[in-house]
C-alpha cells in the first residue's frame, strides 16, 4: 500500500456540489474519501454513487449505534452500497458488534467493518464526565478495540496517540483508522488528541483522515500532495516501503 492509499480525505460539506468540486480539484492526487453523516444525508445517499464512478475508494462514516438487530441491518445497507470500509460504534458492546459482523460478512465478506473507540474530540476530563469512569483515554480505546476484536471487527477508528497501543493488543493485521492528524503546516481546530501524518504512520496507524488541512486549503491538490509526503517519511522510517 502506498503513502496516497493510506491518506483518507474527509468529505465534511454540506453539499455535494462543494465536495464534487474538491474530488474534481484533487483528481488523482488521491484515491479515498470519507463520507459522513453531513454530506450522506445532504446529498441523500448520491455521493457515494458519484466517488465510486470516478474508481475511488469510500469509507462511509455514519456511525451506527443502536440495538444489535437494528445496528446490524443498518450494517447490511452499507454493506451493500459501492464502499470500502464503514463503522459503528464499539461502545455499542460487544453483542451488537458480533450481530453486525455476522450479518455483514454474510452479504459482502469483503467489506471492511471497523468499530469508534473514543472521538478524538474527547479529553481526558470529557471522559470522566461522559462515562463516569476512571479509565484513562488509552486504556478506553483499548478496552473497546479489544471488544471489537472479540466481536470479529477487522479494526477501529483511534486517536493516532491509541495506535501502537492497540496493534500490539489486538495484532498487526487489525486495521486502525486515524482521524486527529495533522501536518506539520496546519492549525489543531478542535480535536484534542493529534500527531503528524508522519508520527502517525510510525505508531501504527493504518489510514489517517485528513479534512480541513486538504479541504480548506487554497490549493487542495498541492496539501494532499504535501501530506502523501509526511505519510511517506513515516513509512520509510518504520520499514513500511
Amino acid at each position: 500500500m502506498n503513502a496516497k492509499d493510506r491518506m483518507i480525505i474527509a468529505l465534511d460539506f454540506p453539499t455535494m456540489e462543494a465536495a464534487k468540486n474538491l474530488v474534481e480539484k484533487i483528481g488523482d492526487g488521491a484515491t479515498f474519501y470519507k463520507v459522513g453523516l453531513e454530506l450522506f444525508l445532504n446529498s441523500k445517499g448520491e455521493m457515494i454513487d458519484y466517488l465510486a464512478s470516478k474508481g475511488k475508494k469510500i469509507f462511509l462514516d455514519l456511525k451506527f449505534h443502536d440495538i444489535p438487530n437494528t445496528t446490524a441491518m443498518a450494517s447490511v445497507f452499507a454493506a451493500k452500497q459501492n464502499v470500502f470500509m464503514f463503522n459503528v460504534h464499539a461502545s455499542g458492546g460487544r453483542k451488537m458488534m458480533s450481530k453486525v459482523v455476522e450479518e455483514v460478512k454474510a452479504v459482502n465478506p469483503e467489506n471492511i467493518v471497523i468499530g469508534v473507540t473514543v472521538l478524538t474530540s474527547f479529553s481526558a476530563e470529557d471522559v470522566e464526565e461522559t462515562f463516569q469512569s476512571k479509565l484513562s483515554l488509552a486504556e478506553l480505546a483499548l478496552n473497546w478495540a479489544k471488544l471489537g476484536k472479540t466481536a470479529g471487527l477487522d479494526g477501529v477508528v483511534c486517536s493516532p496517540w491509541e495506535a501502537k497501543l492497540i496493534k500490539e493488543a489486538c495484532g498487526k493485521d487489525f486495521k486502525t483508522v486515524c482521524p486527529g492528524v495533522r501536518p506539520r503546516w496546519s492549525a489543531t481546530n478542535d480535536q484534542e488528541r493529534i500527531m503528524t501524518p508522519k508520527d502517525a504512520i510510525i505508531n501504527g496507524c493504518d489510514f489517517l483522515v485528513i479534512g480541513r488541512p486538504i479541504t480548506k486549503n487554497e490549493d487542495p491538490a498541492n496539501a494532499a500532495k504535501l501530506v502523501a509526503t509526511e505519510i511517506e517519511e513515516g513509512m520509510k522510517e518504520a520499514g513500511l516501503c
